[in-house]
């Protein structure tokens, strides 16, 4: 979400952009076809075993043409799955809440929180599942902890 910097967008914005542009969850395994079916020009026979990549289908130019650009609150993605198998949405709810409460107490407690290194040199886990930092590198200005003798 390199085009969400400078606090132009809501917390809330920048992270439905996360969730289009670099969904956690990369892929799922262990997802059985219940039918026959015909996708992407293949034939999906029922009983295959399939392997389900929601960061490509976030970004799959068929359902998305501009790719690159801002969802303008499109929440269409399938980083929570989608269907029968979804994350149910009071946990969806929940989860968004935490992280985006997470995200602004982090902001207006440290405000000139920032990247310590350019973000080209962040290091990703090496996972085919997930998809998540080794280490985020930041500088802050240090403030007094919250009730300190003064």
């Amino acid at each position: 979400a390199a085009s969400l910097s400078g606090g132009r967008h809501s917390v809330g914005e920048a992270m439905n952009e996360v969730l289009w542009e670099d969904t956690p969850t990369q892929n799922v395994a262990g997802r059985w076809a219940s039918r026959d079916t015909h996708l992407g020009g293949r034939r999906i026979g029922s009983g295959d075993l399939l392997l389900l990549g929601l960061a490509a289908a976030n970004s799959d130019p068929h359902v998305r043409a501009d790719a690159g650009g801002l969802t303008g609150g499109n929440n269409a993605y399938l980083s929570f799955g989608h269907g029968e198998h979804r994350c149910p949405f009071p946990a969806q709810e929940v989860a968004e809440t935490i992280a985006r409460t997470g995200i602004e107490v982090l902001l207006d407690r440290l405000p000139d929180v920032d990247l310590a290194v350019p973000a080209a040199d962040l290091a990703r886990r090496p996972s085919p599942w997930l998809r998540g930092l080794s280490a985020l590198p930041v500088t802050y200005t240090p403030t007094p902890a919250l009730g300190a003798l003064g």
